[in-house]
């Protein structure tokens, strides 16, 4: 199996394998935040390293009527500085957004957040403690971009008791209570899919392992006339 922090693209069959995974624990779905988010980022990082470039040449400008050696080193370090600010942001935001994943298996909903490329946290929600799911637009840049947030809440989140992590301060997104997959272009298609895959839990344990996987970008007779290639699977 592939290492699923290494793929490019996610494509079914889901033949990945993850730091966790169980035995009999099978992917259904896998997914990043839409890379036209990615792209904003690096926006702002060339932009930022182009103002840092801009900067450095107008102060040279200025101070090269008292020294033109000065305004020399200082064009100098403004370039160097500019170009390691783009390339160092460009790797790390690149990283960062191909090893940051969320998964939902026969069992759970889990991702992996890194926060820098060396570091990571891991928050999983059994599909036994879902008690409801929803989708919606948050802000301008999902609205723009066509984008949505997906999130599931457990039975935790309807007890009306505070999770540790709460109590200590921290951020409800990280937290026990709630499972935010953020900025994808599926989040509705995928609230279905969960819903059915809940429902299929309770009432069809057993026959999990085979559940057909969440295939976002076919619908109606199209994904039926795809999955006839996989006739071990159903839903």
């Amino acid at each position: 199996m592939q290492n699923v922090f290494i793929i490019s693209e996610y494509q079914f069959p889901y033949d990945y394998k993850f730091p966790g995974q169980a035995s009999d624990e099978k992917i259904l779905f896998v997914v990043r935040e839409n890379r036209i988010m990615l792209v904003v980022r690096l926006l702002g990082v060339i932009l930022t390293a182009l103002l840092v470039a801009i900067l450095g040449w107008w102060l040279a400008e200025v101070i090269i009527s008292f020294s033109s050696s000065a305004a020399a080193l200082l064009r100098l370090v403004s370039l160097i500085l500019a170009t390691g600010f783009g390339l160092i942001g460009y790797w790390w935001l690149s990283l960062l957004w191909r090893k940051s994943i969320c998964i939902i298996t026969n069992k759970r909903l889990t991702k992996f957040i890194y926060t820098t490329p060396f570091n990571r946290h891991n928050l999983s929600l059994p599909l036994d403690q879902i008690v409801d799911t929803g989708s919606y637009t948050k802000g301008f840049t999902q609205a723009l971009f066509k984008l949505g947030t997906f999130t599931a809440r457990s039975a935790a989140a309807s007890s009306g008791v505070a999770s540790e992590e709460e109590s200590l301060g921290m951020d409800k997104r990280i937290n026990r209570k709630y499972f935010y997959i953020e900025n994808v272009a599926c989040a509705e298609d995928l609230q279905h899919y969960v819903t059915k895959l809940l429902s299929a839990f309770r009432q069809y344990h057993d026959y999990l392992p085979t559940f057909r996987p969440f295939l976002p970008h076919l619908k109606g007779e199209a994904r039926k006339a795809f999955m006839k290639q996989f006739p071990d699977y159903w839903s």
